[in-house]
């Protein structure tokens, strides 16, 4: 009877905290052919390989809300919006097609999934960021202001790590 209660109980638990995962806002935004990027602060961001078959930027509703975006030639520049409380930390799925540079600002952090199909990634790091990348391209990685950078490649599938 006692582990019926137990494991009745584990599976409620399991139950909720699935549920829970589940209501977690996914911020959206597929960055086209955009090939500059800026990541603004307390972000969190995903980067994922796009396709080539949707060059339009867009987002989901829910980044519509959270973000800001500014646009300018072929650079784009995100941001939480006004409305995002300080103390919340956005996690951004950014889908990216020719990215050639990404800046990335004061505590923001950056990590890929899969593997960016760039030839040649220029990063530029300020502060306290971090960024993770896998890409089949060479990585120039670039310190802005006085933050210390380094750069390690980890095989031959051309990880760079800060």
């Amino acid at each position: 009877m006692k582990q019926k209660f137990i494991l009745s109980f584990l599976a409620i638990a399991f139950g909720v905290l699935s549920a829970s995962a589940q209501n977690e806002e996914k911020l959206v935004v597929n960055a086209g052919n955009t090939e500059h990027i800026n990541i603004g602060n307390d972000m969190d961001v995903v980067l994922l390989p796009g396709t080539n078959v949707d060059p339009e930027i867009s987002l989901n509703p829910e980044a519509v809300k959270k973000l800001k975006l500014n646009l300018s030639a072929n650079s784009m520049t995100i941001s939480p919006s006004k409305q995002t409380s300080r103390k919340e930390r956005l996690k951004i799925f950014l889908y990216v097609n020719n990215l050639k540079t990404i800046t990335v600002e004061n505590n923001s952090q950056v990590k890929t999934v899969g593997v960016l199909d760039s030839p040649k990634l220029d990063v530029y790091i300020d502060g306290e960021a971090t960024v993770h990348l896998k890409t089949k391209g060479d990585v120039q990685a670039q310190s802005l202001g006085d933050a210390e950078i380094n750069v390690k490649y980890i095989s031959d599938n051309r990880v760079a790590k800060h």
